[in-house]
């Protein structure tokens, strides 16, 4: 191999290291978010443009993936409007492009998996990231809890996902019914800020229902990160960073004693 595949191998190495980086930091910050998933780094071989012969190792290639297929694990919060989702699934959400006074949502549909959601001060349910859940893909409004006197005291989902409130006062408050969207390939998603997704071109048109999925209601879905296997992952990393930064700096090296003794 020749220095400067050497010190171009370095580069590219170092780099992938470092988006690696990134990817397991942002995972670590986000082990005790709701229904976030861990972002992946894939590596692959880049090969080197040669003629007839062998084809020496070009460098590395990396992107990211998320883990939408790895469910985490179902906590109990106590919160009658946080909802938990078991299975495949995701809950509908939009965003508010309005203000807090007078909200709207004329924005794309979006999905998540992250539901701590609580009403806000119209009755909207709200998640922890500011989206709003909506019953379907057809709905106008977002799904609204009583507020004020007759606050829930409990919320109820039935398989089918029929939400039923009981106010403080005792009655008996219907919801409407919660549908879930589900795609076949989820790992073609966008990936939004706060745990939450939309389709792309690559993505398949969502199904729409339950499908096997049940909802908690009183719960939330646990983010699939683990700490400590983050941290490994960071310090497997940065060892592997620091070996390419060494390979360049001996490279550079190298070059700059080449030059030297034609100078």
């Amino acid at each position: 191999m020749s220095l400067y595949a050497a010190l171009a191998n370095s580069i590219s190495g170092a780099s992938a290291q470092s988006l690696a980086l990134n990817n397991i930091s942002g995972n670590i910050a986000n082990t005790q978010t709701a229904g976030f998933k861990t972002t992946e780094t894939r590596f692959a071989d880049m090969l080197a443009q040669t003629e007839a012969g062998t084809q020496p190792a070009g460098g590395v290639a990396s992107n990211t993936r998320d883990t939408l297929g790895i469910q985490g694990k179902l906590q109990s919060t106590g919160v009658s409007t946080n909802l938990g989702i078991s299975g495949n699934g995701y809950f509908i959400v939009r965003a508010n492009t309005g203000t807090d006074q007078s909200p709207t949502f004329t924005g794309q549909t979006a999905y998540t998996r992250r539901g701590d959601f609580a009403p806000d001060a119209n009755g909207y349910l709200v998640n922890g990231a500011g989206y709003y859940l909506f019953a379907g893909p057809s709905a106008t409004a977002p799904v609204t809890v009583p507020t004020g006197a007759n606050t829930l005291a409990d919320l109820s989902v039935s398989s089918a996902g029929a939400l039923t409130g009981t106010a403080a006062d005792g009655s008996t408050v219907p919801l409407g019914t919660l549908t879930l969207a589900q795609f076949g390939t989820q790992e073609n998603l966008t990936s939004l800020d706060g745990g939450t997704y939309v389709a792309n071109g690559q993505s398949e048109t969502p199904s729409y229902g339950l499908n096997g999925a049940t909802l908690t209601a009183g719960s939330v879905e646990q983010s699939n990160a683990s700490i400590s296997d983050q941290f490994s992952k960071m310090i497997e990393t940065q060892q592997a960073y620091t070996a390419n930064t060494k390979v360049m700096s001996t490279a550079d090296q190298m070059l700059q004693d080449a030059i030297a003794m034609y100078a």
